[in-house]
């Protein structure tokens, strides 16, 4: 008995041991399959270092959307602008007498624009040259007065075509807005000579320049506000010629 005895507790320590070294194994292949768990694949590397951009592309993760595209050469969009002006003593009247002819205005100017150039430049001037088609009709609101005297009873109105105006863009791909500038000819036709004296005749010719500022929208369309100083004169077909100047300020919108 005492043997079997002796035979049982030896097997019970040879399990016990094989016991505790199985047991061993595996909880050190359980720390080893946690840690492995842990660990990154390449895969998930390489979608990390994506979702962590570096510093130099941080800021372009704001950048304008479809910058290159939307002002490639070639592209075109249509617009309108409506604004309001009033005429002004420069240069000061010299050959008629007192004053100036004071018109107030309201003025409506749909327009066309193409890209001529695509963007170029690599410094602050960096942008995009377009050409610009405009008609225009200018009509007075209150009436005309010379003096303190009323010379003519609104509306009044000038209807025009500017059809070589050119228009540059200083364009950022860090900003959804630019500041413009523009400059354009054409000629215009309509009774503001009846009560202007700087001007006789029905045709007249348009001079003018001006800038602005867009703001861009992701949808393609924009908003802008703009100035510009506008000339008219029927450069000397008939006289007196002295020439209408106003002061024009516009809001507009393109798509």
């Amino acid at each position: 008995m005492t043997k079997y005895c002796r035979i049982f507790i030896l097997a019970l320590a040879l399990i016990s041991l094989g016991s505790e070294k199985a047991f061993a194994d595996l909880f050190s292949s359980k720390i080893k399959g946690d840690v492995q768990s842990w660990a990154l694949s390449p895969d998930d590397e390489i979608q990390v270092a994506q979702a962590v951009p570096e510093s130099g592309e941080a800021a372009n993760s704001t950048s304008f959307p479809n910058f290159e595209s939307r002002f490639a050469k070639k592209q075109h969009e249509f617009g309108l602008s409506l604004g309001f002006g009033f005429s002004i003593n420069i240069p000061p009247a010299t050959g008629i007498s007192g004053q100036r002819t004071e018109i107030r205005a309201i003025h409506f100017s749909p327009n066309f624009k193409y890209n001529v150039t695509g963007l170029w430049g690599n410094s602050f001037y960096r942008g995009a040259l377009y050409w610009v088609v405009e008609p225009t009709v200018v009509i007075s609101t209150v009436d005309p007065q010379k003096n303190g005297v009323i010379v003519d009873q609104a509306p009044t109105f000038m209807i025009g075509l500017v059809p070589l105006q050119l228009e540059y863009k200083f364009l950022n791909l860090g900003r959804s807005w630019a500041p413009f500038v523009f400059a354009g000819v054409g000629g215009a036709w309509g009774d503001f000579f009846e009560g202007a004296v700087e001007i006789s005749t029905a045709f007249e010719f348009i001079l003018q320049t001006g800038a602005g500022i867009e703001y861009f929208f992701d949808n393609g369309t924009s908003v802008n506000f703009n100035y510009r100083l506008w000339h008219l004169s029927n450069s000397n077909i008939k006289s007196p010629n002295t020439g209408l100047n106003a002061h024009l300020f516009s809001l507009g919108y393109s798509f």
